[in-house]
Parts: C-alpha cells; sequence; structure tokens
C-alpha cells in the first residue's frame, strides 16, 4: 500500500507543478496584454493630441478666412450704398463710380480648412476624450448652412444679375472699373437697383451666420488650448 501511495504523491507533486506553470503562462499573458493596452492608449493619446493641435491651427485659419470675408462683404456693401446714394440723389456721373461698380458686384468665398476635421472623422470620433470638444466638433463642422448662402449668392449673379450688366455696362471686372453705356440709363434702371439692394441684404445675412461661424470657432479654439495645457 505504502509503494502505491508514491506515485500518486508524485503525481500531486507534478500536478501543482504544472498548474504553477500554467498561472506563471496566464499572468505573464495578462501582463503583456495590460502592457500593450497601455502602449495603445498611449499611443491614441499622442495622436489625440496631434489632431487636436491641427484642429486648432485650421480653427484659426478658419476665423482669419471669415474676417477677410466679411470684409470683402462690407466692401462691396459700401460701393452699393455710394451707387444707390447717386443715384437717388441724382448726382452726375463721375469716373470714381467705375470701380464701385466692379465692387458692388464682387464676393467672397471664405477657404474653410476642413481637413484635420475629415481625417479625424475617417478616424471615429471616439478618439477625442473631451465631450465638450467632441460635440462642438459635430455642431460646427457638419453645419451647411453657410455652403448653402454661397450657392444662392453664385445661383443670383449668375441667373439674375450676369444676364442684366450684359446690357448696362460695357465688361464685367472684378475689383477694376466698369464703365456703364449710359449712366442715365443705369440710373433709372428698376431691376439694377433692385440688384444692389438685394446685394446688400445677401452680404448682411452672410456677415450674420460668418460672424457666428466665426465665435463658434473661437470657443472651440479656447477649449482645445485648455485641453491641450492640461
Amino acid at each position: 500500500m505504502r509503494s502505491a501511495l508514491i506515485p500518486e504523491s508524485r503525481f500531486g507533486r507534478y500536478f501543482i507543478y504544472a498548474l504553477g506553470e500554467i498561472v506563471l503562462v496566464v499572468i505573464g499573458i495578462l501582463i503583456a496584454l495590460q502592457v500593450n493596452n497601455l502602449n495603445e492608449k498611449r499611443k491614441e493619446a499622442h495622436y489625440e493630441q496631434k489632431v487636436l493641435n491641427e484642429i486648432l491651427t485650421s480653427l484659426y485659419q478658419n476665423v482669419s478666412y471669415l474676417n477677410r470675408g466679411m470684409n470683402s462683404n462690407n466692401q462691396a456693401i459700401n460701393s452699393c450704398r455710394i451707387v444707390l446714394d447717386h443715384f437717388e440723389k441724382n448726382i452726375p456721373y463721375s469716373d470714381t463710380l467705375d470701380r464701385h461698380f466692379s465692387y458692388s458686384l464682387g464676393w467672397f468665398y471664405p477657404s474653410l480648412n476642413n481637413n484635420a476635421y475629415e481625417s479625424l472623422k475617417s478616424y471615429g470620433l471616439h478618439l477625442i476624450k473631451n465631450d465638450t470638444i467632441r460635440d462642438m466638433l459635430g455642431r460646427i463642422y457638419e453645419w451647411e448652412y453657410m455652403k448653402i448662402l454661397n450657392q444662392r449668392q453664385e445661383d443670383y449673379f449668375y441667373g439674375t444679375v450676369a444676364p442684366l450688366i450684359t446690357d448696362l455696362f460695357e465688361s464685367y471686372e472684378f475689383e477694376g472699373k466698369m464703365k456703364p453705356y449710359n449712366y442715365d440709363e443705369l440710373k433709372n434702371s428698376k431691376q439694377y437697383k433692385h440688384v444692389l439692394r438685394t446685394l446688400i441684404s445677401s452680404r448682411e445675412l452672410q456677415n450674420f451666420y460668418w460672424e457666428r461661424i466665426k465665435n463658434d470657432r473661437l470657443e472651440l479654439a479656447k477649449i482645445i488650448e485648455t485641453e491641450l495645457n492640461k
């Protein structure tokens, strides 16, 4: 009976040894997974910082473009009003008006840089851990009304303005000079005065929304700067 116990004793030791080996292997795997997860989190955090910095740069670029767009609109609005003022006060023609005829019809499309956001979208917005930043990114960059306003202005110019000025001016020069065929006929044109008033209205509406878009981007930029400085 004693001899029978010896193999069982050895088996028990082997079993405990084998179990210990398995436990060590499992622990090693878990540690490796934990280290790998930590490395992935570090890489993701680094990439998040990189993307946020790129978005921050693009936000300030967009603010600069929007300011240029609003300045251009204000210049066009001013020229429209100068021309209308000459008409309403029956001021005689002067070639100083030629440049205002041109400026009154000009427009500016802010070329907004959305590349960093599009890159983030392709990776996944979940990369951004700050809920406020993530929500604002979607609200700001997915808003399409500015494109609609730009398209309306372009459609109005080519559909209404361009055919009209062909009969009223010798040529159309963007930010150049436009000389009317007949100033008195131009001054009495209801269609042309309607165009000028419509352009004033549409540009004022653009500026209203562009100012909102600019302020939203400035607000998001400050939140991102705070996040990056943590």
